[in-house]
């Protein structure tokens, strides 16, 4: 390899890595704002508000048990007003 052909590679890389800085910078401020919100806190804050979401808590583990307890409750209510009721009509 010659000069010619090193300084050839040289500008080459150089120049590749000129756009690859500019791509970085642009990547930087798109995830992380320039000054304002980037997508980083935009994602942030939309897995936030779908964590807190009552739908999506409702069909949680514990959303289930507590569907599982009211069910529990009225057919314990149930029962307790026919036993009531069957203990009056004696």
């Amino acid at each position: 390899m010659n000069n010619e052909e090193r300084d050839s590679k040289i500008i080459d890389i150089h120049t590749a890595v000129m756009v690859m800085a500019e791509k970085v910078d642009n990547h930087d401020n798109s995830l992380y704002g320039n000054g304002q919100p980037g997508l980083v806190n935009d994602v942030t804050l939309l897995k936030d508000r779908q964590d807190h979401c009552p739908a999506r808590q409702a069909n949680t583990l514990g959303g289930k048990r507590l569907g599982v307890a009211y069910v529990m409750m009225v057919i314990g209510l149930i029962m307790a007003t026919v036993s009531i009721i069957g203990m009056w009509m004696k």
